[in-house]
């Protein structure tokens, strides 16, 4: 009984000499604030509750408020949250602070996160899709302003919200001006996004611009994926009047824990003071070396050394974050499950994300030029050793989008939250085609619903399920793992 397998698990792999390319931010703490540095010595010693002084996450009047403010200051809000329960209680908070009552619509792109599909279960809300722009090369989704503005104008009644992401998991932005345009013109409607791939845009030019300044209502940020916070510490922002302070506080209120880590706020706190000093709009330490600007010109050197190996394509063109490194691998023989195995367990780099086509590799400020000069030589060598199945770029430049959007056109036969209050039962995964699906399922990473409960089951949604799971990819939502069968609902 003594035994400890996670504890024991975790000290073994952060004692690895590896290179991370992935989250949280400070990559096994590489780069961190001063502070959090401090703190991080004898972490059990800091690690207290709401005694006298530290004010209160539910209720904030003295140092918590501060640090919010100066968050807020930072981010280009009006006001900000601090969130310990990770982006994930952030989209359910904003999607519960804009529905008024069960039924109520809401304007969702395809793309959402899995944490969107719970919130529609928790707010009662019934989801009205936005067609994405697909990118069958790389095999992803993106939010589309078309999408949007034609799913607005086939709504009777202006809806509750729209909600979209914005980066996706492979750095690519959506036109967020033009999708607030069509939101607030007439109807007012609030405009949402999941922009927890893109808390560090605030800090420098020559990102994208984040999608406050792009003129959305309420922004989610997980401060930990792309900053220096611990994993699980993100942040909730509104700017404006279309989304209502109190309803949020609200529903923090209900969702979020009433024992908040002072360890995650601090970190928040601090990842904020460390991206303020690294960018180029502040003067202040710390010195070059940990700029943005240092890195942002290292990581586009990369991508144009990377995207002259045979065989690889990096993933570029407007609208793309410059710190997320997206490589095509689909003419090497292998896919990008393969590849990260390769790159884990022969060069000791350990990459974000894989899918059949392609890995993802996350830059923070604590990537340096060395990281990246290793991560090219060993995907070249990856390259020269595997067997190139294609020759060409066609791999990855297809600009057919019908095979993900057959797999998205899940019809919704009840709402999300009809089906996951009903009666249930499980089915062999043989014989789920055409049933109403009673849970989520998604690949992840990227967490991304190919099933959300109340939808029709589809042969082409199993396909690529089962395809993804049988090239090396986790399948997460459902409450059997293996897939091979799926709770499904009766009586309808």
């Amino acid at each position: 009984m003594s035994r400890t397998p996670l504890a024991s698990g975790v000290a073994e792999r952060g004692m690895r000499r590896e290179i991370p390319f992935h989250m949280p931010g400070h990559q096994r703490g590489r780069i961190v604030h001063p502070v959090m540095r401090e703190l991080a010595k004898d972490v059990l010693r800091f690690d207290t509750t709401e005694v006298k002084g530290l004010d209160y996450l539910s209720t904030p009047s003295g140092i918590i408020q501060e640090a919010q403010s100066l968050a807020s200051e930072a981010f280009g809000a009006d006001r900000s949250w601090f969130l310990v329960n990770g982006t994930t209680v952030g989209i359910h908070a904003a999607v519960m602070s804009v529905v008024r009552g069960e039924g109520d619509s809401i304007v969702l792109s395809r793309d959402c996160h899995q944490s969107a599909f719970s919130a529609l279960v928790l707010s009662g809300a019934v989801p009205v899709w936005a067609k994405p722009d697909y990118n069958e090369g790389f095999g992803f989704a993106t939010a589309s302003a078309g999408g949007v503005r034609e799913a607005l104008e086939g709504c009777d009644e202006p809806p509750a919200g729209v909600l979209l992401v914005s980066p996706n998991y492979y750095g690519v932005c959506a036109d967020v001006s033009e999708v607030a345009r069509a939101c607030h013109h007439g109807q007012q409607v609030p405009l949402l996004v999941d922009e927890a791939h893109g808390s560090h845009f605030a800090f420098h030019e020559r990102f994208p611009p984040s999608s406050l300044e792009s003129g959305a209502d309420l922004v989610v940020q997980s401060t930990h994926k792309t900053l220096g916070a611990m994993t699980q510490a993100s942040m909730l922002h509104v700017k404006g009047e279309r989304v209502s302070s109190d309803s949020i506080c609200t529903s923090l209120q209900v969702l979020q824990s009433s024992s908040p880590s002072y360890i995650l706020m601090s970190s928040l706190d601090a990842a904020r003071a460390q991206a303020s000093m690294a960018s180029d709009y502040c003067d202040g330490e710390p010195g070059s070396e940990q700029k943005f600007s240092r890195v942002v010109e290292d990581s586009l050197g990369a991508k144009e050394e990377i995207n002259r190996i045979p065989g690889l394509q990096v993933l570029g063109g407007r609208g793309v974050d410059p710190l997320r490194l997206t490589v095509c691998v689909a003419q090497l023989g292998h896919n990008g499950f393969d590849v990260s195995s390769i790159l884990e367990e022969r060069h000791g780099i350990v990459p974000e994300l894989a899918n059949e086509k392609c890995v993802v590799f996350i830059l923070t400020l604590s990537t340096t030029l060395q990281d990246l000069e290793q991560l090219t030589r060993a995907l070249r060598d990856v390259a020269s050793s595997s067997r190139r199945a294609q020759s060409g770029r066609d791999a990855c430049s297809s600009e057919d989008s019908s095979g993900l959007a057959s797999v998205f056109d899940s019809p919704q036969v009840l709402s999300p939250r009809e089906a996951f209050f009903s009666n249930q039962r499980r089915v062999d995964i043989g014989n789920a085609v055409g049933q109403i699906s009673a849970e989520t399922v998604c690949p992840y990473p990227p967490g991304i619903p190919i099933l959300c409960p109340g939808e029709r089951i589809t042969r082409d949604a199993l396909e690529f399920l089962q395809t993804f799971k049988s090239s090396g990819g986790y399948v997460t939502g459902c409450s059997d793992a293996t897939l091979s069968s799926i709770l499904i609902v009766v009586n309808r």
